[in-house]
């Protein structure tokens, strides 16, 4: 039997589109998300790190009607939690919060980490970030970072400064400060604290000598006159402290140390369920009701796109690992 050329021209058609077709069906008989979206926060309920998915689940949840479960995992400096999301199946229905210290600090001071900050994990979305400040008491007789830095040259290891943790922001920023200034790490002693509360009571009681904080918890303390300022981590001065100058404007250019927070998904999460948290995101971060709750977290609003977000975390990463390699911070 002869196949004429349309007929023919018809069957293979046909045949080209059915996995196409099997593909659509399936999507229409499966829609997203099919069962509650778990975010992984790895850090204990209650800080910005907590706060700032919570609000944006509950924004997505009201307009959309999703179950979203906000789930704490914390432990080692976030790791658990990240791990706990390596994990997980990469449907859509498992994110995580990464953080300066998960997907930037500990990929570069722990050798054997237990996952890849990269490979592992699908970027969605930079959700905020906040500059940190160097503090003194009041009546330690320092007045400026270079008074600061002549202290700790001149006494080396007679000073110590508190932070909230090891590989945390502010254990991050601190080392910087020393390379910048051509400091060993060992020229004063670091006294890490799980969470930035009591590293702040730390020094406010005097069992520290100075600290890189977040501006947020040390404003009031500043206002009173219990600490004193010196600089702000950030490129530009800070809104909430604009009297304070910045790093680079004390003679360290492009000094910048930021506490960050993102959302990602575990790796081989399908590109449409990414893309679609992404939009949901920024259209969150765009809401002025949201906008004004993280501000109060002492948190700026960033958003963008995946990719952006992919760059930022191979820019942190890169840096932190020359830093910890230049200063010998890196450990097994």
């Amino acid at each position: 039997m002869r196949i004429g050329r349309r007929s023919a021209l018809t069957f293979f058609c046909t045949a080209a589109c059915l996995p196409w077709s099997a593909t659509i069906t399936r999507l229409r008989a499966d829609p997203y998300p099919a069962k509650p979206v778990r975010i992984i926060v790895p850090y204990p309920a209650g800080g910005p790190y907590d706060g700032i998915p919570r609000l944006i689940a509950q924004r997505i949840s009201s307009r959309l009607g999703w179950s979203i479960v906000v789930d704490n995992r914390s432990g080692a400096s976030g790791t658990i939690g990240v791990l706990a999301a390596r994990q997980a199946a990469p449907d859509g229905h498992t994110l995580v919060v990464v953080t300066t210290s998960t997907h930037g600090a500990m990929p570069a001071l722990k050798r054997n980490l237990g996952y890849d900050p990269i490979k592992d994990f699908a970027p969605i979305v930079l959700m905020a970030d906040a500059p940190l400040v160097l503090l003194v008491r009041d009546e330690m007789a320092v007045g400026s970072v270079q008074e600061l830095i002549a202290r700790m040259r001149g006494r080396p290891g007679e000073l110590n400064f508190s932070t909230g943790g090891y590989g945390s922001p502010h254990h991050l920023a601190t080392m910087t400060l020393f390379h910048r200034a051509g400091l060993p790490q060992n020229i004063a002693v670091h006294v890490p604290f799980a969470g930035l509360v009591p590293a702040l009571t730390a020094l406010l009681s005097g069992n520290t000598d100075f600290m890189i904080g977040s501006t947020g918890m040390a404003s009031a303390h500043i206002a009173s006159g219990r600490l004193r300022a010196l600089a702000i981590t950030s490129l530009a001065r800070s809104p909430r402290l604009p009297q304070v100058p910045t790093m680079a404007e004390l003679g360290f250019p492009g000094f910048e140390v930021l506490a960050w927070c993102g959302l990602a998904a575990p790796a081989q999460t399908p590109e449409a369920v990414v893309g679609r948290w992404n939009e949901l995101v920024n259209e969150s971060l765009n809401d002025p009701k949201l906008r004004e709750q993280i501000s109060a977290l002492d948190y700026d609003i960033r958003g963008g796109t995946a990719g952006e977000f992919m760059r930022f975390l191979a820019s942190d990463i890169s840096r932190y690992k020359k830093l910890a390699d230049d200063m010998g911070l890196a450990e097994d």
